[in-house]
């Protein structure tokens, strides 16, 4: 007698259900460091990976408990982490350091565990602010510019007080790193105006004002040169003489007078105003007072004669055409 019996195999498929997200967008500034958020539901055998979607890059990978960076394109090596004390419970967040205009674009955080996956895309927004305007004099016009802005800027004068004088176009300019430069020059600028570029680009904008050239006369015992006074506290304050030789030099509380100087100039952190004693037709010339803070910077001239007895001296305002 033969018995004769059956095995029956029981094949189970699990179906992995996958989670996609909407896109969020993280705005981010040039060359700082962004934080591109990624969350999902906790669970074993958890798999990382962050993939640029144009180029489908691999900007970061983590399994096996551990960051895999072998597949790491070479434009993010050594510019990515992730929260190694946070992953476990959920977080693949990314740290991006050092970003630059060619890294914005669309990511993908792809999180895979033995329960679901998960699909989370950020679009990275960069951009590049506006941080510093310079504006200078040369021979006969009066130049703004600036550099380092993403997306393109603008720039635009205006005086003060208001003139009907013509508006002049800006160059701009963009470099290998995508970012661009702007300028833009007033020839034969008069005298008797305040000209103000604003420069506007990567959500901000910052001014600059040359200030009309004045004069002032000054005993040998000692004179004040004013500056000016803006409408936030100012950050950084610097005199010159006679456009190229720095005087004092302020930032926030801290003065640093120039050898040469020590003698003349009497420090206080209090003004902007400039100070001097001690004097002679040496220290005659023109004073430059470039004052600045988080939105605009200042600058103005002024040509000091120096009386050393009365009567004597040339004529101040000729000077000050000769030299300005």
């Amino acid at each position: 007698m033969f018995a004769c019996g059956r095995v029956v195999f029981l094949v189970v498929v699990t179906f992995l259900r996958t989670v996609q997200a909407s896109t969020d967008a993280v705005p981010c500034v040039a060359m700082e460091t962004c934080l591109l958020p990624c969350r999902f539901s906790p669970g074993g055998d958890l798999v990382v990976h962050w993939i640029q979607e144009k180029t489908k890059h691999n900007v970061h990978s983590f399994y096996h408990d551990r960051n895999q960076l072998g597949a790491q394109d070479p434009s993010f090596r050594g510019r990515t982490a992730l929260f190694q004390d946070q992953i476990a419970g959920g977080n693949a967040s990314l740290r991006l350091t050092g970003v630059t205009i060619q890294d914005q674009g669309l990511y993908k955080c792809y999180t895979g565990t033995n329960e679901r996956t998960m699909e989370v895309f950020i679009l990275l927004q960069v951009n590049a602010p506006v941080r510093r305007v310079d504006i200078q004099q040369a021979e006969d016009s009066i130049t703004c510019s600036s550099e380092g802005i993403y997306p393109q800027p603008g720039l635009t004068w205006s005086t003060r007080p208001p003139s009907n004088r013509s508006l002049w176009s800006p160059t701009v300019q963009q470099t290998a790193q995508q970012l661009f430069s702007i300028s833009s020059s007033v020839p034969n600028p008069a005298a008797d105006l305040d000209y103000i570029c604003t420069v506007s680009g990567g959500g901000t904008k910052r001014t600059a004002t040359w200030a009309r050239p004045t004069s002032i006369s000054g005993s040998e015992s000692g004179t004040t040169i004013p500056c000016a006074s803006l409408p936030a506290p100012h950050t950084s304050l610097t005199w010159r003489f006679n456009h190229s030789h720095t005087i004092l030099k302020q930032n926030g509380s801290s003065s640093k007078v120039s050898d040469g100087w020590t003698q003349h100039v009497e420090i206080s952190t209090e003004s902007t105003d400039l100070t001097l004693k001690d004097l002679s037709s040496a220290q005659e010339g023109i004073y430059t007072c470039e004052l600045s803070n988080s939105e605009e910077t200042y600058v103005a001239n002024t040509f000091l004669r120096v009386q050393t007895s009365p009567g004597s001296g040339s004529n101040a305002a000729g000077a000050l055409q000769l030299q300005l």
